[in-house]
């Protein structure tokens, strides 16, 4: 069925017409003729039951542009649509909701170009030529940024505790004491520095995740898309802090300064993670959750890559036993319900060790392409809400570097590009705006109308 002007009208407004009138005869001949004019919209909306609207948001929906010139008209219904959707965006992005947009952007005693310049997009010549910081960061080498961590200063104690000669660990120990001494210098580089563009968030324990986190982050941040722009950014594989209320106030402070966090999904979920994840999207941020996708043709490489990064930590361990670990990490419920696995975990000798990794690669690939589509479709972590308006705001799914970098300096440039949708669920509508690179929902507006009557009549009474 064609679209109509009414339907125009009442996506523009956010409600149904309050008057059932035929006006689309009239309005179709003038779009035909001479265009649909700034008069003639506020005629069509009166007789509807609707608000007038201000010259400015009527040129606003002509061309995007705020100052009037007399004589813009509308010469089609799809000049119209696109006008409508424009606003529409614009709405939601602002507030979260239609209605209210229209009725406060419409009004004539709006600032119309004050909001429009909220997102107006930023030149990249504010980054490129932003000075240098008084404290840069000391680059802690990849293979050594483990040694920030606390369980391998646990580990080298216990070595030493059984073996007070173990010359190794004496060595390992004093050398952490040196990486250690760099990641509290740049941890008060990071408190001290005028930018923060973004927080990376991510969980490490043991070797082989500082030194994947540790590579993600220099792939993004060296990527073409980013690396002429003076951009900074928290990577904590270069940072310490040794007292957990310190640490936690110290990365509170980062993502409350930072314009965005990246979020590394990683193998698993964790409290600390997860919780700086929502913390961004309760400030009303952008979240970018980097979830690596591993195609089948690649997969084994991955597997490759990922077993020859632990072992560097686990120098004695069997490359069976290190498959088994990470089916164990992947698969976990294979132990318990796959026969060939169940044979392998009682006797690793028994793993033909190509067939093991083949099934390793196929557990990765599938445990991230699951959790890119529970966190895009499913899971009530991708949507939060800005507590201050109560805008609720969706995370970016990046599956590869080059989005991650594309994402990052669309969004500080405010370039981000964007496609309303409707989806109908349980008979009511509900709009989505998403994301154009990774079609993620940036921003989601109800259509239960009685969760949207209650919702708005609280926030918008505080």
């Amino acid at each position: 069925m064609s679209e109509t002007l009414s339907d125009l009208l009442a996506d523009l407004t956010g409600q149904e017409a309050a008057f059932q009138r035929d006006v689309d005869g009239a309005a179709s001949k003038l779009l035909a003729s001479s265009g649909l004019g700034y008069s003639q919209l506020n005629e069509l909306l009166l007789l509807l039951g609707y608000d007038r609207v201000s010259r400015e948001f009527f040129q606003y929906l002509v061309d995007g542009r705020s100052g009037y010139e007399p004589g813009a008209a509308f010469k089609s219904l799809d000049e119209m649509r696109t006008g409508v959707d424009r606003f529409r965006q614009l709405a939601i992005l602002r507030f979260g909701n239609v209605k209210f947009g229209f009725k406060h952007l419409s009004a004539p005693s709006t600032d119309l170009a004050a909001e429009i310049a909220l997102f107006a997009p930023v030149e990249e010549r504010e980054f490129d030529g932003r000075h240098d910081p008084l404290m840069p960061i000391e680059e802690i080498p990849a293979d050594q940024t483990y040694l920030l961590g606390y369980l391998i200063k646990r580990q080298l104690g216990e070595r030493l505790e059984k073996n007070p000669s173990d010359e190794e660990a004496k060595r390992l120990l004093a050398e952490r004491e040196r990486i250690v001494e760099i990641g509290k210098k740049n941890h008060i580089a990071y408190l001290a520095s005028d930018h923060m563009d973004v927080y990376v968030a991510t969980s490490m324990r043991e070797r082989h995740e500082y030194q994947m986190v540790n590579r993600v982050v220099r792939d993004v941040f060296s990527a073409s898309q980013l690396k002429d722009l003076k951009l900074r950014w928290f990577d904590p594989t270069q940072a310490c802090c040794s007292d957990r209320i310190d640490k936690g106030l110290a990365e509170g402070l980062m993502l409350k300064r930072a314009a965005c966090t990246l979020y590394l999904a990683q193998e698993s979920d964790t409290l600390g993670k997860d919780s700086e994840l929502a913390c961004t999207l309760a400030q009303g941020k952008p979240v970018i959750a980097y979830i690596p996708s591993v195609p089948q043709a690649d997969a084994l490489r991955y597997v490759e890559d990922l077993l020859n990064s632990i072992a560097q930590g686990s120098p004695s361990s069997a490359e069976r036993v290190l498959v088994l670990q990470q089916l164990r990490v992947f698969s976990p419920e294979a132990a318990w319900q796959d026969r060939e696995v169940m044979d392998w975990v009682r006797d690793p000798d028994t793993m033909d060790l190509t067939v093991g990794k083949q099934r390793l690669a196929e557990c990765i690939r599938l445990h991230y392409d699951r959790r890119a589509d529970t966190l895009k479709k499913s899971h009530p972590l991708g949507i939060q809400m800005h507590l201050e308006p109560g805008v609720a705001n969706g995370v970016l799914v990046a599956r590869t570097i080059d989005e991650c970098a594309e994402l990052i300096k669309r969004i500080l440039t405010r370039t981000l590009e964007f496609k309303i949708t409707e989806e109908s669920i349980d008979g009511e509508r509900y709009l989505l705006l998403k994301e154009a690179l990774t079609d993620s929902v940036f921003r989601v507006v109800t259509g239960d109308r009685f969760l949207t009557n209650a919702f708005w009549n609280f926030y918008l009474a505080e």
